[in-house]
């Protein structure tokens, strides 16, 4: 009895990077709206020069990553406590049940998360060739979104597997009490 309390009780071993990702995110949602507010006044005093407007389309972009990148430490911070520690009373969207739903929901996020960063590379003037960042970029989101595609349809397996398992038993269930039902 013992023993299981204190595996129980190693849980609370994730409150370490629960809190650490909650706290990351806070910083980063500080910084997101410490530059939105920088970016602001740049544009009520700069908004009549001409080079101006690019710089604030590069600014709005990072400050957009900045907080999707807190948004994905946020969910997961959120995720890990409502699977190790306890379930929280949250929108159904932003439950989480298993591992999978977790790494899904990351996963998506991080597509979105890259797809801004790109935005962010091709709106700074550079003498860079943007057809080399763009294969670097969509390799990582063409590989997630296999993963995900691979994910789902072995979960569709399973769960057609499992059905077919249930509806089997269920059948073989009414042809054993069949002879049963006869007797009475």
């Amino acid at each position: 009895m013992k023993i299981v309390k204190f595996i129980a009780g190693i849980r609370f071993v994730m409150l370490i990077p629960i809190i650490g990702l909650a706290v990351a995110a806070f910083v980063l949602f500080i910084e997101g709206g410490n530059e939105l507010i920088h970016l602001l006044v740049k544009m009520f005093v700069e908004a009549a020069k001409t080079g101006a407007k690019s710089d604030i389309i590069v600014g709005i972009v990072e400050v957009i990553h900045l907080f999707l990148v807190g948004t994905v430490l946020f969910l997961t911070s959120l995720g890990l406590y409502q699977l190790f520690i306890h379930v929280l009373p949250l929108p159904g969207w932003l439950k989480m049940n298993n591992i999978e739903e977790l790494e899904l929901n990351l996963v998506g996020i991080v597509v979105v998360v890259l797809a801004v960063d790109y935005l962010s590379v091709i709106f700074e003037e550079q003498e860079i060739n943007m057809a080399v960042y763009g294969v670097g970029y969509a390799l990582p989101i063409v590989a997630l979104a296999y993963f995900m595609k691979i994910r789902s349809e072995m979960r569709s397996s399973e769960n057609g597997h499992v059905t077919a398992i249930t509806e089997a038993l269920s059948q073989a269930g009414e042809t054993t009490q069949s002879p049963d039902k006869t007797r009475d």
